[in-house]
């Protein structure tokens, strides 16, 4: 239950509660259940605060320390977490939709089953947060780092993931289908039994990234880097692999009919078993 004597002071002026906050570092903070909706708290100080299913719906959160704060069950919809520090936060069942967090700190944060659908999280640092069922539908993460972070079985439908760093991160089973991934760093990436139908990866680096059994229909892969990759059992029927670096990639059983691999670099990669019916090769000619 929210104290309602912070509370108060919390509305009057967030500079005296930034400096009640300096004096009074060891009390605990209680805004659970509380209608702060709309509220102008930018730059206010409510780290490790307990704000579990509150209404901050249309805030001004910008620039807010906001780390290892409890945020679970909360409305944030329209809010405005513009480089606001969310780091080690508890966002698990939020809502977030139309949520603004542009160059917000995120790292370690918990935003597992969190709905960020048409969120701004361009230039965001997301490394290592779970993620995991998360809604991000039409969500801009241009820029953002996701390295090593949770998007497993995440819904990225449509997401612009352009430049963004996923090194290392766990996207099995993850449906990206036609996201924007141009120029995106997927290095390591578990990318395992995702949906990236019509996703766009141009120049993306997937080297040594585990797509098996992933859906790349129809997706564009010009000029991607793919050595070693693992597309066992991967279906790139349609694909379009124009001068895509495939070099010790493996793509045993993968479908790759009607697959455009011109100019693409096939030196030591595994094709045993692979559906190359109608596919263009690297020197143009078309497999029956």
């Amino acid at each position: 239950m929210a104290n309602e004597e912070q509370l108060t002071l919390l509305k009057q002026d967030v500079g005296r509660w930034n400096q009640w906050r300096q004096e009074n570092p060891q009390v605990t903070l209680d805004f659970s259940s509380c209608d702060l909706s709309k509220s102008k708290l930018a730059g206010a100080d409510l780290s490790g605060a307990n704000l579990q299913n509150s209404d901050f719906s249309g805030a001004d959160l910008s620039k807010a320390d906001l780390h290892s704060t409890d945020f679970s069950g909360a409305d944030l919809s329209g809010v405005d977490l513009n480089q606001a520090n969310l780091s080690n936060a508890n966002l698990s069942s939020a809502n977030l939709l139309a949520a603004y967090l542009s160059g917000a700190t995120l790292c370690y944060a918990d935003l597992s089953e969190v709905r960020l659908n048409r969120a701004d999280l361009s230039s965001a640092d997301l490394s290592e947060a779970n993620l995991q069922n998360a809604i991000l539908l039409g969500v801009d993460l241009s820029s953002a780092n996701l390295s090593s972070a949770n998007l497993s079985q995440s819904e990225l439908s449509r997401s612009e993931l352009s430049r963004a760093d996923l090194k290392q991160a766990n996207l099995t089973s993850a449906n990206l289908n036609n996201a924007r991934l141009l120029n995106a760093n997927l290095s390591g990436t578990n990318l395992s039994e995702a949906n990236l139908t019509s996703a766009r990866l141009n120049r993306a680096d997937l080297s040594d990234a585990n797509l098996s059994s992933a859906n790349l229909n129809q997706a564009n892969l010009l000029g991607a880097k793919l050595p070693r990759a693992k597309l066992s059992g991967a279906n790139l029927s349609n694909a379009n692999l124009s001068g895509a670096d495939l070099q010790q990639a493996t793509l045993e059983g993968a479908n790759l009919s009607d697959a455009n691999l011109q100019d693409a670099h096939l030196e030591e990669t595994v094709l045993e078993g692979a559906d190359l019916s109608r596919t263009i090769m690297p020197d143009g000619t078309v497999r029956d």
